[in-house]
């Protein structure tokens, strides 16, 4: 049987086919409307299931790379409810992955040894990061082909070893510094925040201030958190919020700053480094600091680990809370 499901505002209307979920849209907002669509699928599911069983024979039958990924990039968004920006990365993936194998028109084409191609296409481009930032949207790609029965994944996608590095942060006099060279009250609102909260760039835009807390409304992996925020920064809240400045002119901007203040290698995402930094110093609780973060795993945030304690608590023994008569601990 069809059912009913809300998605942007919208209602979809769910049926199965084979046992994979389709959904097709009302149109309408208005449950009562979109009910009545579903009683109209429900008399006609038989035949609606047969039409969308031969349209995806079809599409399989004529399934070339460019088809493929035009189909993963239009329904992976609300099929698995990803974000804008997720789906922002898988896009630069599927193009590296069109133009790695350029000479290549169908996805049944493509050989297991075309993996090696690929990868170097990748390596000659971006640093080993990046790399494995690219190779997990193809995998991703890859996998929701072969789910739909689109396609038979030509290889196994694996990531390649990258250098570990330590995050890099910004340390107190650097963050004065950087203060010194902002002229605008909505630029220095901004990096106070990501200072004093952590919250990765993005974040910042779906948000919302309930009284000395934000609500991030839409994280990493779909989950709400909630994180304190400083009495004396709930105004720097509110006037980064109010009519704010576009995520990229926010980022290019305190890179600028920090240029400025003879500052290199750091860009806007230190600050949530050195907010996690802190936060560590100051709770001595690493399964704090993963919520404050919104972490998937604990395993994550252990990187801030890698620093020596004492080491940490002389680089902010001027901003860190709490720090009297202290002698870190790290507890998982």
């Amino acid at each position: 049987m069809a059912g009913l499901r809300l998605l942007k505002g919208k209602f979809y209307i769910r049926v199965w086919i084979d046992g994979k979920e389709k959904l097709l849209p009302t149109g309408t907002a208005n449950r009562r409307d979109a009910e009545i669509q579903q009683s109209k699928i429900e008399r006609q599911e038989i035949e609606i299931k047969q039409r969308i069983r031969g349209e995806l024979d079809a599409l399989k039958n004529r399934m070339t790379i460019q088809v493929g990924v035009d189909y993963f990039l239009k329904n992976i968004g609300i099929e698995r409810n990803v974000t804008l920006s997720t789906v922002k990365t898988y896009r630069l993936a599927a193009n590296d992955f069109i133009n790695a194998l350029g000479g290549l028109v169908y996805f049944n084409s493509i050989r297991r040894e075309n993996y090696s191609e690929l990868l170097a296409y990748l390596q000659d481009r971006y640093n080993p990061t990046t790399v494995n930032i690219r190779l997990r949207g193809i995998r991703a790609m890859l996998n929701f082909l072969t789910d739909k029965g689109l396609i038979q994944s030509p290889f196994h996608v694996k990531q390649i070893k990258a250098d570990q590095h330590l995050p890099k942060f910004i340390t107190p006099d650097e963050m004065d510094r950087i203060y010194k060279q902002v002229t605008d009250p909505k630029l220095l609102a901004a990096y106070r925040i990501y200072e004093v909260t952590g919250l990765r760039a993005g974040e910042l835009f779906h948000s919302k201030l309930t009284g000395d807390f934000i609500t991030v409304e839409q994280s990493k992996g779909r989950k709400q958190r909630i994180i304190p925020i400083p009495f004396q920064n709930v105004k720097d809240y509110q006037i980064a919020t109010t009519d704010p400045y576009s995520l990229s002119f926010i980022s290019h901007s305190f890179s600028k700053s920090c240029k400025a203040a003879g500052i290199t290698g750091k860009t806007l995402h230190a600050l949530r480094h050195t907010f996690a930094l802190r936060k560590l110093i100051e709770t001595n609780n690493i399964q704090l600091v993963k919520e404050l973060l919104g972490h998937s795993s604990v395993t994550v945030t252990e990187i801030y680990t890698a620093f020596p304690v004492d080491f940490l608590a002389q680089v902010f023994k001027d901003r860190a809370i709490n720090t009297q008569n202290f002698r870190p601990t790290i507890q998982a």
